[in-house]
């Protein structure tokens, strides 16, 4: 998506644009698959920023990509805890979020406007930030001072300062990284509530892979290239400044910039030449990676319109530190956090009438199983198969009875499937995990060392999610086009 949203965007600039795509499809994880009458969504459930005049939506006109999509709003979700459950209102925006909380834990209402008062706070900062002047600059202690004080702060700090309980703590948790509190940082929650979720969440008619489709047809309007099935061997550097790429089949395209949206590691310590590669050693050596992402995709031929689920259910298992603790050992809990989607209540165009999509999504780490038995492939199957029928029986005896017997197409991804077909680190979901070392200025930057070369993607900045994978190709493309100006 950083890539594709940088393509589009300095195209239609004027600027000419080659995207070299290794795989048979632009978007990475943003894409959707088939499976006889069923379309899926391999990844990725929804979107904010979608609304007339938000970030995503003004991202869309400028890269010419709106014309081509249309959201369908998500008006309701579920979280589901051991000893309570959440129904979440979200056509409001995130205000009726807030209103639904204060509703659930009267007792934290004074502590939950002090905490959500800081988020806005900071949210402000992070706002004002995009947009530096050289005089903010000169006086940056007086503009950010929340930037300066919490930048190394975590989610549960704040957490633990403001509220008394650990349901309304897991409540304010629930939020898309595979970290627990203790470990996530403050400003990733600040940067997903008021750029992302302030103001709804979102559904692309017709599924998450139309997104990339529409940037990648607003691409070619503007008269960009792109060449699929086209992987680069080699970045060519001479004298510190890039001077173009090399293809595994052999050509080379010169040219002055070039932008880097794939796994960090590769892009920075494989595809540089030798000699540069210590530049950058320390900073992707101490990178943490975020964990993966075990899938299964059911087509069923059964009711779930008048079922108890609405598109989107987050389950969680209680302790979310205790699940790390498991991950990072290569272990899967026994009752791990679940997604379940059911994308055909939003759009029913997705699956032939009478029947649904359920998506079932669980935190994995690749190293589970010795590699889930990736280097031996009937090992592999059987630990993939295992695996699928359990958070298949889990959804059934407790979710939705009957499933078993209903499911017509079955389809699952495991984290090798995701590397495999992405090249992420490990599968990576979210490329880096959202630490508070890896977020704001800790994280990698969009413009290297190198002269020329840029990074986009979900290991860079600003943050990972569809939305800030897209907004980082956003911050390459405004800085090439400064670059051109000058």
């Amino acid at each position: 998506m950083g890539g594709l949203t940088a393509g589009a965007l300095l195209a239609r600039r004027g600027l000419r644009v080659v995207l070299l795509e290794q795989g048979d499809r632009t978007g990475g994880y943003v894409t959707s698959f088939t499976r006889g009458p069923y379309t899926f969504d391999a990844t990725g459930a929804f979107l904010g920023g979608c609304e007339e005049g938000g970030e995503f939506h003004k991202l869309l006109a400028q890269a010419g990509a709106l014309q081509h999509l249309r959201f369908l709003s998500i008006e309701t979700a579920k979280n589901i805890y051991p000893d309570f459950s959440l129904d979440l209102h979200l056509s409001g925006g995130f205000e009726e979020y807030i209103r639904g909380v204060k509703e659930l834990f009267p007792e934290e209402r004074r502590g939950l406007e002090g905490y959500f008062a800081l988020i806005g706070r900071i949210g402000k900062e992070i706002n004002r930030f995009e947009g530096i002047t050289w005089w903010q600059t000169m006086l940056f202690p007086f503009f950010f001072w929340h930037l300066i004080r919490y930048q190394r702060v975590s989610l549960g700090q704040i957490l633990d300062r403001y509220l008394q309980g650990d349901g309304i703590k897991r409540v304010l948790s629930t939020l898309p990284a595979h970290l627990p509190p203790s470990r996530l940082s403050l400003f990733f929650t600040a940067v997903l509530i008021t750029k992302v979720l302030s103001q709804g969440v979102w559904y692309p008619h017709g599924g998450m892979g139309t997104v990339p489709q529409a940037l990648e047809a607003a691409f070619r309007e503007a008269g960009g290239e792109l060449r699929l099935k086209t992987e680069v061997e080699r970045i060519e550097v001479q004298g510190g400044a890039v001077q173009g790429a090399h293809t595994r089949g052999g050509d080379f395209l010169r040219a002055q910039r070039v932008v880097a949206a794939i796994n960090i590691r590769r892009a920075l310590m494989e595809l540089v030449p030798e000699a540069y590669r210590e530049t950058f050693f320390k900073v992707v050596n101490g990178l943490e990676y975020s964990f993966s992402t075990c899938l299964v995709y059911l087509g069923v031929e059964m009711d779930l319109d008048r079922s108890d689920l609405p598109y989107f259910t987050y389950i969680s298992p209680g302790d979310a530190q205790v699940e790390y603790e498991h991950l990072s050992r290569g272990e899967m809990p026994d009752d791990p956090t679940m997604i379940i989607t059911i994308p055909t209540l939003l759009d029913s165009s997705l699956a032939p009438p009478g029947h649904h999509i359920v998506r079932i999504m669980t935190p994995a780490s690749h190293t589970f199983r010795n590699g889930w038995g990736w280097h031996d492939r009937e090992r592999y199957l059987i630990i993939k198969e295992e695996m699928v029928q359990r958070l298949i029986r889990t959804v059934e005896k407790r979710y939705i009875p009957g499933l078993s017997a209903r499911i017509r197409v079955v389809e699952a991804a495991t984290p090798c499937t995701l590397e495999r077909y992405t090249a992420n680190e490990g599968g990576a979901t979210y490329g880096l995990a959202p630490t508070p070392r890896q977020f704001g200025i800790g994280r990698p930057a969009n413009r290297t060392p190198l002269t020329g070369l840029y990074l986009a993607g979900h290991y860079t900045r600003p943050s990972h999610g569809i939305v800030g994978a897209a907004l980082s190709g956003r911050f390459v493309a405004d800085m090439i086009t400064d670059e051109q100006r000058r």
